[in-house]
Order: structure tokens, then C-alpha cells, then sequence
């Protein structure tokens, strides 16, 4: 069993999908409060660190893949785009590089969004190479992958210069063959203790906060009408709940927002296990 450990974990989207192919958590760090409490319920019994930048690799315990998406506040196109800079939030990027050498993982895996692309990749892959890591990439949208919303993510996966063969067999060739492997699941939905029934309809929005809310999609891969898409003019009202109610739903959204899909990460750790010549778990 592979073992992990990750960065900026956030709610345990991306972990949850390395969970699902059997890789085994050794520690996380995030600073979130809410979404540390998420990770506690989910893996009790793995540690908890706080602030990435008072990480030090010595007092971690060694694992095969180092996984984490960075904030994407700075590169992403509905932020700032400053770009990976000192004193950013993007910025603690550099933390994520300096864990990198300070540990030596076999596999690094990289999510962010897809402005990366434009706002700062040539940086984490010139730092990756400095370490002694060879990197390749791909943009994998959430809807790839069933979830009926684009989603587009960087996955960039790294290992030391010389692990795998040069040429076409790279790591993530097999990425689409992976998407295969991955179905619909409602296990997602109660992870942050949403508990959406999805065989209504109506339930998803039932339980979001706001003054008024009308339901475009609940998840499902069909509207309101049964059809495969919303028609406008379809919406349907769900109703008011009250404004304590709405910020204890803040943090949960947060957090969801903040997130990815976990069949995206399950496809690209698929692509680790058959790298390593391992059997890919089906999934949960």
C-alpha cells in the first residue's frame, strides 16, 4: 500500500479520492478550522498539521506521494492574478517546493486550476527540476468524469529524473483509459454533512443557505424536467431560511468551492498505481 501525505488538504476532496484506490494517509496540513474539523471525522487517527510554512520535513513521516493543491487565489482568472509571487497566497507555493526536497516523495501530485497554465506553471516546473523532478501535466474536467459541471483542473504529476522511461510512455497515458474506473457516487454529498437524499429532486437546495433559492441542478445529471438540461424558465422556487441558519452553511460551501471532484484525483492515482505495476482498487 502507498503511502501519502498532503498539503493544504482543504476538506479531504482530493484525499478522499487517493483513499478510494487504496493509498494510505500519513498526515495533513491545512488551517482551515472547518475543514480541519472535517478531516479529523473522516481520519481520526492521522495527524493534523496546522501552518505549511512551519512544516519541517524531519518531523514528518516519510511517504510515497506527496499530493496538494496550493491556493489559486493569485492565479486564478476570478482572482488577483499576480501570479506566484513572494507574499501571495499563491505564493506558498514555495513551501509546497521547499517539503518537496526536504522529503524526496516518489510521486508529487499538483492540483490547481487551470489559470495556472498562464499565470505561473513555468515556475513549479523550473523549481520541480531544481529538485532533480521530471513533471508532466493534464487538464481534467470534473464533467469527464459524470459531474454535470466543467470543473477544469491542472493535475501535474512529478518524480525523480529518471524514475520512468522517456518517450511516449509517460505517467499519465493512461489517464484516459482511468476515467473508465470512475462512477457516479453519493457518497460525496454527505461528506461535509450535506446528507442530500438524491433521489429528490428538490433536496440539494433544500439545505443550502440564502433569502430565496431556485434549483437549476441538484447534482443529478438531469433538470428539473427530466431532461438532460434546466429550461429556463423552469425554476423552482425552494424557499427562504432564516440568516443563522445561512452563515452556518458559509464555511461547508467554502469548502466545497474551494475543492475538487474526488473521481478526478481516484483517475490520476490510478495512473500512480499502474506506474508502480499495481492493481487499481475498483472504487467505492
Amino acid at each position: 500500500m502507498l503511502k501519502v501525505g498532503s498539503l493544504f488538504s482543504g476538506a479531504g476532496l482530493c484525499d478522499l479520492g487517493f483513499t478510494w484506490a487504496g493509498f494510505e494517509h500519513q498526515w495533513f496540513c491545512e488551517i482551515d478550522p472547518f475543514c480541519r474539523a472535517v478531516l479529523a471525522r473522516h481520519w481520526p487517527d492521522t495527524p493534523i498539521y496546522n501552518d505549511v510554512s512551519g512544516l519541517r520535513g524531519a518531523d514528518l513521516t516519510p511517504v510515497d506521494v506527496l499530493c496538494g493543491g496550493f491556493p489559486c487565489q493569485d492565479v486564478s482568472s476570478a482572482g488577483g492574478r499576480a501570479g506566484i509571487k513572494q507574499g501571495t497566497r499563491s505564493g506558498l507555493w514555495y513551501e509546497y517546493a521547499r517539503i518537496i526536497g526536504e522529503i524526496r516523495p516518489r510521486y508529487v501530485v499538483i492540483e490547481n486550476v487551470r489559470g495556472l497554465l498562464s499565470r505561473g506553471i513555468e515556475i513549479v516546473l523550473q523549481d520541480l527540476a531544481a529538485l532533480g523532478y521530471d513533471a508532466e501535466w493534464e487538464v481534467l474536467p470534473a464533467a469527464a468524469l459524470g459531474a454535470p459541471h466543467h470543473r477544469e483542473r491542472v493535475f501535474i504529476v512529478a518524480y525523480p529524473h529518471g524514475r520512468l522511461p522517456d518517450g511516449e510512455h509517460r505517467l499519465l497515458s493512461s489517464l484516459q483509459g482511468n476515467l473508465g474506473y470512475v462512477n457516479q457516487s453519493p457518497q460525496l454529498f454527505d461528506w461535509l454533512g450535506l446528507r442530500i437524499d438524491r433521489a429528490r429532486k428538490a433536496s440539494a437546495l433544500e439545505v443550502y443557505p440564502g433569502p430565496v433559492l431556485y434549483r437549476v441542478d441538484d447534482g443529478r445529471l438531469c433538470g428539473l424536467d427530466g431532461t438532460g438540461r434546466p429550461q429556463p424558465g423552469h425554476a423552482h422556487k425552494i424557499g427562504r431560511v432564516d440568516t443563522a441558519t445561512a452563515r452556518a452553511w458559509v464555511p461547508r460551501l467554502k469548502a466545497l468551492g474551494n475543492g475538487i471532484t474526488p473521481r478526478q484525483s481516484y483517475a490520476v492515482a490510478a495512473c500512480i498505481l499502474q506506474a508502480e505495476g499495481l492493481p487499481v482498487p475498483p472504487r467505492p
